[in-house]
């Protein structure tokens, strides 16, 4: 008993997950678009150059974090997460007007981060292609042909 309402309940919050992407996506989508239309009437909003692409950088990379965030909550790996966290550092780092000692933490935090993705995940559910690294459950037989 314990167990059927235990596997519901994460089939319940897996759903869950799947309507929170969907919900990201649309509005990834809806921003996108209003992205585009942004840059294109940039010179209409800001009076300096510096201004506008601060702001067009900005809107993009917190889509790029949104569509990381999507992948996360889809595929639920160690490496997803690290990249969601390694965008969302990327984006304060490059658009936030903070002081040089934060910048440091940034910077040092970012490589822990690639660290521990280089250093520290299992790498024995992935497999190497002439392309790269696929997961195991996304492996062909490369051997066949």
């Amino acid at each position: 008993m314990r167990k059927k309402l235990q596997d519901g309940m994460f089939e319940v919050s897996y759903i869950f997950e799947l309507m929170i992407s969907l919900i990201v996506a649309v509005a990834i989508l809806i921003l996108g678009v209003q992205l585009v239309i942004d840059t294109v009437n940039v010179t209409c909003r800001y009076k300096d150059g510096v201004g506008s692409l601060v702001h067009i950088l900005d809107d993009a990379i917190i889509l790029a974090i949104g569509a990381e965030l999507i992948k996360m909550l889809c595929k639920h790996t160690p490496e997803t997460v690290i990249e969601v966290l390694a965008f969302a550092l990327a984006r304060q780092l490059i658009v936030g007007h903070a002081e040089p000692w934060e910048n440091l933490i940034t910077v040092i935090a970012i490589a822990i981060l690639f660290a521990v993705r280089r250093f520290l995940l299992k790498r024995h559910d992935m497999v190497e292609t002439p392309d790269g690294l696929i997961e195991a459950e996304d492996k062909i037989d490369v051997h066949s042909s």
